[in-house]
């Protein structure tokens, strides 16, 4: 790991994202991704049921990129002035496969799982959606810690699930998870991937800044 502070960097490649990126998808990913449709074979519910719907597009995809470019900046910020200075700078080949697996399998699938899910059985049972938010807001925040995360980093992740958690009851029904997914992809990005290129960037921009050390320079 480098930090703010180091005079060198650490690079992330593609081998190590693999590394974890796989075991990740067969203990964490499809279970969460498979507890949802069985539920709504069992209890014979449609999709919606999860927040799988396609009405209003447009107007979720505009939501969706308007609070995730937010919230992306927001966890960079937040990832490198409370977490922690250190980062390790991903390849572009490794960005390029992060960004795939946050955008398109983890926030989905966690959306699904936490909202589309969770929030709505815990609504269903209670039959109020003010204990649907709670409990999938507190459950979402603090399973982290079962990935051995700090509690500043569990602090951050308590403020994104306010704000998936709202921005999914928020909307008229038949709610949809679409803003909400891209949201949360770009929030994860912006912590765990894109954030690692700010604080590159940071530190590039710190070591230009610095003066010549006069004793490293060639003598003719």
């Amino acid at each position: 790991m480098s930090s703010i502070k180091s005079q060198f960097v650490v690079r992330s490649t593609t081998a190590d994202t693999w590394r974890w990126l796989w075991p990740d998808v067969l203990m964490r990913i499809l279970p969460l991704g498979l507890i949802p449709f069985a539920y709504i074979a069992i209890f014979h519910l449609s999709p919606a049921f999860l927040g799988l719907t396609l009405g209003n597009v447009a107007q979720q995809l505009a939501l969706g990129l308007a609070v995730g470019i937010f919230m992306s900046s927001f966890a960079a910020v937040y990832r490198m002035y409370i977490v922690g200075p250190w980062f390790r700078w991903p390849t572009r080949s490794d960005h390029l496969l992060q960004g795939f697996y946050y955008l398109f399998m983890n926030g989905p699938v966690e959306e699904l799982f936490f909202r589309g899910f969770l929030l709505a059985v815990v609504t269903q049972w209670t039959g109020w959606i003010g204990w649907g938010w709670l409990v999938s807001t507190a459950t979402y925040t603090l399973y982290h810690r079962l990935g051995k995360w700090s509690w500043r980093s569990i602090g951050g992740v308590g403020l994104a699930a306010l704000v998936f958690s709202t921005l999914y009851i928020a909307q008229p029904q038949p709610r949809s998870l679409l803003a909400v997914i891209i949201v949360h992809g770009f929030t994860t990005s912006g912590f765990l991937s894109w954030g690692d290129e700010f604080m590159y960037r940071v530190w590039k921009h710190r070591q230009m800044s610095k003066p010549a050390d006069p004793s490293r320079e060639e003598t003719l």
